[in-house]
């Protein structure tokens, strides 16, 4: 299991990252990171760390000094434009610093295993631009595995739009949808909805 580091100057804002990582260390400066940080650590950066400095620049400063760390950042008044910031500098995940513990452990699965963690609104805005400009291929040899209702949900999805929204349109549950596109991930191999994308664009 990977250790996690969060580097923050505000440790009371991080109740719920402690419940989801008790073996996790706080950390409130760049020198104590450099000394405990480790080969393969997760690195959580609590926005606001580095006084003055953009979330990007902040990065950039964190990337000197660990430039193999997987990097997520979490924000205790997150935005979109910030999250944009953030993955455009290389972290790979960005999230509420008030999320679930749950969820706080999840995107922790993700990013260790090599995926990008936006959360689910970037997520769909990224999903709908790629799908603008990418268009999905209905006969997508990609799509033969899947069954009939897996194949609606895949294409759905694809358009950007929420979970809520595809259960809607194909009148079945949210829980439903949640469990074709597990499956479907699983059989196409893909970890999000922006690689179902990229997949099924390429015909």
């Amino acid at each position: 299991m990977n250790a996690n580091l969060c580097l923050s100057t505000r440790p009371e804002a991080l109740s719920r990252w402690r419940q989801a990582f008790p073996a996790g260390t706080v950390i409130a400066t760049l020198a104590a990171l450099s000394r405990a940080a480790s080969a393969g650590a997760l690195l959580w950066l609590h926005a606001g760390a580095l006084p003055q400095a953009r979330i990007d620049d902040a990065i950039r400063v964190v990337r000197k000094l660990l430039p193999e760390a997987r990097i997520v950042i979490i924000s205790s008044t997150p935005s979109q434009q910030e999250a944009l910031l953030a993955i455009n500098a290389g972290a790979s995940g960005y999230c509420h610093a008030f999320a679930t513990p749950q969820m706080l452990q999840q995107v922790a699965t993700v990013v260790n295993n090599g995926g990008l963690w936006i959360g689910p609104e970037l997520m769909s805005r990224v999903v709908a631009a790629a799908g603008r400009v990418i268009t999905p291929q209905p006969g997508s040899p990609a799509l033969d595995c899947l069954t009939t209702r897996e194949k609606e949900v895949a294409q759905a999805v694809t358009r950007g739009i929420s979970n809520r929204e595809v259960a809607e349109l194909l009148e079945i549950s949210e829980r439903t949808v949640k469990a074709h596109l597990g499956a479907i991930f699983e059989k196409l191999q893909v970890r999000d909805r922006l690689q179902l994308v990229l997949l099924l664009g390429q015909g």
